[in-house]
């Protein structure tokens, strides 16, 4: 089973590591590639804090494969790039041969209800495979 996982470092990032960590174990066999896309979006033009932002996403992604791994297993595919994450995990998956597509989702309505973030709902309505929302 290869299972691909998107996933961003947030405040709920070790609750859907935790869930993984559980869906995991019920396999016999496993690997897992962490899909970690850093938004460009957030670079932008002439504020001056482009280079103290890169480094802190950088350093926060490096912080999310240790997690990943330490939740995971040493063997876990950890892609990183940068991009508009919507379109770089859609040429990701196409490339990669993965049995299910695992997302986490922490996207509340104003209200407080759950609701489907963007990324999710895309991956989820577009998906050519099966995928299992942790919220």
């Amino acid at each position: 089973m290869h299972i691909a996982l998107c996933l961003d470092y947030s405040s709920f990032t070790e609750e859907v590591l935790t869930a993984m960590q559980s869906v995991v174990q019920s396999f016999k066999e496993y690997k897992v590639s962490v899909i970690h896309i850093i938004d460009e979006a957030l670079f932008t033009v002439g504020t001056g804090f482009e280079i103290q932002l890169n480094e802190d996403l950088k350093r926060d992604s490096g912080d999310l494969k240790k997690l990943s791994i330490q939740y995971l297993g040493a063997n876990v595919n950890y892609i990183e790039e940068y991009g508009i994450p919507r379109q770089k995990i859609d040429g990701i998956l196409g490339a990669l041969d993965h049995d299910m597509l695992a997302i986490g989702n922490h996207s509340k309505s104003i209200l407080g209800t759950p609701r489907l973030g963007g990324i999710a709902e895309h991956l989820l309505l577009n998906s050519a495979k099966p995928v299992l929302v942790i919220s």
